[in-house]
C-alpha cells in the first residue's frame, strides 16, 4: 500500500520482496506458482533485472521467486551474500526510481548493511500483547522507526499499548499509523491493495499519510 500511495503522488517506485515467503506478489495479482524472482535468477545466473513486473507506468514489482528455488530457506551465508548484493545494486536503482521499497524478513538482524543505507527503516508492529513483548526484546537499530499496524481504537488494550509506546519510544514511534480496516483483507482477497480497490477507505487514507510523511522526512532528491 505504501508503494501504491507513493506512486499516486507522482513518485516512481520499485518494490522488492526480500522475504523468502514470496508473498508480496499476491497483493499485485502475480500468481504464487510463477517462478519469476530475483533470488531464483541469481541462483540460475540469469539477469535479475528481467524478473520485475511492470504494474503501472512508474510502478514495478520484483518478487523473491520462491518457486524458482530448490528451497525457500536461506542460510546465514546466503543472507549475508544477498545483503552485499543489494547494497551494491541499490546505488544504481536510486538513479532509476524515486523510491526503492524493500520488504524484509520479520524481526532479526537480516540485511543490516542494506538497512544502514536506507532513508527510512520501518519496523512494523501491531498493538497487541505479543508484539509488545517482541518489541521490548527486539533492540532495533537506532535509525529504525516504529510504524503501528492494525491499531483498533475500540480496544482498550490497543490504546494502552499505544500510550505506553509513545512514552517508551518517543520520536522513534511514527506519528501516523494504520488503523484496523477490513478493506485490507478484502482487497487481498481480490489480489490487490486497499489503496487500489478501496481508495476511500481508512487504510488508504492512512497509507497516503505515511507516504506524505516519508516524502517530507526524506526531502527532495538532487
Amino acid at each position: 500500500m505504501l508503494g501504491d500511495a507513493l506512486h499516486q503522488q507522482g513518485e516512481s517506485v520499485l518494490m522488492v520482496d526480500l522475504n523468502s515467503t514470496d508473498m508480496l506478489r499476491l497483493h499485485f495479482n502475480v500468481p504464487y506458482s510463477d517462478p519469476h524472482g530475483w533470488a531464483a535468477a541469481r541462483l540460475k545466473g540469469t539477469p535479475w533485472q528481467e524478473q520485475a513486473f511492470s504494474l503501472d507506468a512508474g510502478l514495478w514489482l520484483l518478487p523473491y521467486g520462491m518457486h524458482g528455488l530448490p528451497s525457500a530457506c536461506e542460510s546465514h551465508s546466503q543472507q549475508a551474500d544477498n545483503d552485499d548484493f543489494w547494497c551494491g545494486a541499490l546505488q544504481a536503482l536510486r538513479t532509476e526510481f524515486s523510491w526503492v521499497l524493500f520488504d524484509l524478513p520479520p524481526a532479526g538482524r537480516q540485511y543490516a548493511g542494506l538497512r544502514a543505507q536506507a532513508d527510512h527503516d520501518l519496523l512494523v508492529v501491531s498493538t497487541d500483547a505479543g508484539c509488545h513483548i517482541l518489541l521490548a526484546s527486539a533492540d532495533p537499530p537506532e535509525n529504525a522507526r516504529i510504524f503501528v499496524n492494525i491499531h483498533d481504537p475500540a480496544r482498550q488494550l490497543s490504546n494502552d499499548l499505544l500510550l505506553d509506546w509513545h512514552q517508551r519510544y518517543g520520536e522513534r514511534l511514527l506519528p501516523t499509523l494504520l488503523h484496523r480496516d477490513e478493506a485490507v483483507n478484502a482487497a487481498l482477497a481480490h489480489k490487490t491493495t486497499a489503496t487500489r480497490r478501496f481508495p476511500d477507505s481508512t487504510a488508504a487514507d492512512d497509507m497516503r499519510a505515511l507516504a506524505t510523511l516519508c516524502m517530507a522526512r526524506r526531502g527532495p532528491r538532487p
